[in-house]
């Protein structure tokens, strides 16, 4: 198990470790808000309770008071007779029965109360409820009704008594011209200030009163018990409020400590990858210098690999003029023989002569000519040889040169239905380079087209050099109408040991060679613009002159 793995399984563990705290507070987050949702109810309750019991406190009053203002009304009608106290009654009692408007400061309930909050009867405002419903919606028990019905039928009787007084006191205003005098007026005082009236008035207010009692008394019940609950739901939801802070100041406390600790594990194992990269960084740069000698050996032997197929070439190339100049001297040596064979004997005629003559004239014009052939390949090879041998800057023309470097690999291309042209401008400047860079980077990009443009030679085809000059520039294109790449091969063909011709010989470092002596020895760019089918080209661009060591010392 390497450390990364521990440092997981430690911070998990330390969060397993606290996962029961985590279940806790929130089993206590759920309790404290249970119980303050039941602490809201009850409070609810509590405050319901009591708004009935101030209703019920209302209803009671009212009814004493409509009561009160029936007989008061009553009386005043059956005293004076005057009309207005009669439809004061009227008015009272319709308010109760509930076919009139009540006042604001009414309350909602009478003895039988069948309309909307607006006053009127409800006939098509809405669906009606008897007056025994809408008591037992407001939590009424059924002996508290009870006491209401009895108080309403005693309320009855005592109406209808007081219509019998009223109708008395109607017959008195119309039979006397003085009603204040009348026989009528006593008989109907005497109604209403009877002991029956008086015993109906008590009994009524007696219901009335042991009604308000009895749910006063109920009312008082209620309120104590919701508002016990409501303390301890209270208390409770309080108390799980508290713990719940604590438990998550301890959880909040514990998780610091973790990520206190695991910081502390981090820190440590940062350290020790911090150490470890350190010493693969060391092995890196080891390794990375040992393939860089490596590299450049193999540029080397890939460098020597091309001067040997340089002097290879040259040699054979310089075989064929040497041999043919080896034969004429030889048979000019044995013509010569002759001649003198024939001069000691006096043999010689004038005809052998004037053969000898013209026959040592053709050979000496074709031994003169090819000796001169192979002192042009020695020469140039002399010349190139020494350029890739050293890395001295000289002064040359281009097309000049590079008729020189073809010359050198004329070996190759002479079987070949290869065509190697070079367009030069006229008036062509001469340049200060590297010689021995050029010849090895167009090397490499003749044999290059010769391998993979034109399949070793098989195919026929053309490699174009084209020379301009821009300000201090050279821009030198090598193009050909070979095979073509495809566009990942050129993206990648300047890569070190990148080659399509891997296990057939190919090293890869052909390209890559050419890449480096281009940018870092002539202190240029090159580019490869290619498709399949349509063969490749090759954008060199170098300064014109580059200060030799020698000459900046001197400076």
């Amino acid at each position: 198990m390497d450390a990364n793995s521990k440092l997981q399984k430690a911070h998990s563990n330390n969060t397993r470790l606290f996962s029961p705290v985590t279940l806790l507070t929130f089993i206590c987050g759920i309790a404290a808000l249970i119980f303050s949702f039941f602490s809201y109810s009850t409070a609810h309750g509590v405050q319901e309770t009591n708004e009935n019991r101030y209703q019920s406190y209302l209803l009671a009053d009212q009814l004493r008071l409509s009561s009160d203002q029936l007989t008061l009304m009553a009386r005043s009608y059956v005293v004076t007779g005057n009309e207005k106290y009669l439809q004061f009654y009227n008015d009272i009692l319709a308010i109760r029965n509930g076919t009139k408007s009540r006042p604001m400061h009414y309350h909602r309930i009478y003895w039988d109360l069948l309309m909307p909050e607006s006053g009127k009867t409800s006939v098509a405002d809405g669906e009606k409820k008897a007056f025994k419903q809408l008591m037992f919606e407001l939590d009424f028990t059924k002996q508290e009704f009870e006491m209401l019905e009895r108080a309403q039928k005693r309320s009855n009787q005592l109406t209808s008594l007081e219509f019998k007084a009223f109708a008395i006191v109607k017959e008195g205003i119309e039979n006397s011209v003085n009603y204040q005098q009348s026989q009528q007026r006593r008989l109907a005082l005497s109604l209403l200030y009877s002991n029956d009236y008086f015993l109906e008035k008590s009994k009524i207010m007696s219901l009335i009163n042991e009604f308000f009692a009895l749910q006063e008394s109920r009312s008082a019940q209620r309120v104590q018990s919701m508002q016990l609950q409501h303390y301890w739901t209270t208390n409770l939801a309080i108390l799980s409020f508290v713990l719940l802070v604590i438990l998550l100041v301890y959880s909040l406390y514990t998780r610091m400590y973790s990520k206190e600790q695991f910081v502390k594990a981090l820190r440590k194992e940062v350290a020790n990858r911090t150490f470890e990269l350190f010493e693969k960084r060391e092995q890196l740069k080891a390794v990375i210098s040992e393939m860089e000698l490596t590299r450049n050996q193999l540029v080397e032997a890939e460098k020597m690999a091309s001067l040997g197929n340089l002097v290879s070439g040259v040699a054979h190339e310089v075989n064929t003029p040497l041999g043919v100049s080896v034969t004429l001297a030889s048979h000019l040596q044995d013509e010569t023989t002759d001649l003198l064979n024939n001069v000691e004997s006096g043999q010689l005629k004038r005809s052998d002569l004037e053969r000898y003559c013209s026959e040592s004239n053709e050979n000496c014009q074709l031994l003169l000519s090819n000796l001169a052939r192979a002192a042009n390949l020695i020469r140039s090879f002399k010349q190139v040889a020494v350029d890739q041998g050293c890395e001295e800057v000289r002064s040359f023309k281009v097309s000049q040169y590079l008729q020189e470097i073809l010359l050198s690999l004329h070996h190759k291309l002479k079987k070949t239905q290869i065509q190697v042209n070079i367009e030069a401008p006229e008036n062509e400047i001469e340049v200060q380079t590297y010689p021995g860079a050029l010849a090895q980077i167009v090397t490499n990009l003749v044999m290059n087209a010769f391998i993979h443009a034109f399949d070793n030679g098989q195919e026929s085809g053309q490699i174009l050099f084209s020379i301009e000059f821009d300000n201090s520039n050279v821009l030198l294109k090598v193009s050909d109408d070979g095979k073509g790449m495809e566009k990942y091969v050129c993206d990648k063909i300047f890569e070190p040991f990148f080659t399509t011709k891997r296990g057939s010989g190919g090293s890869g470092l052909g390209m890559n060679i050419v890449y480096n002596l281009v940018v870092h020895q002539l202190l240029g760019t090159i580019s490869c613009q290619s498709s399949i089918g349509k063969g490749s080209t090759f954008l060199l661009q170098f300064p014109m002159r580059i200060e030799s060591e020698a000459s900046g010392e001197r400076g």
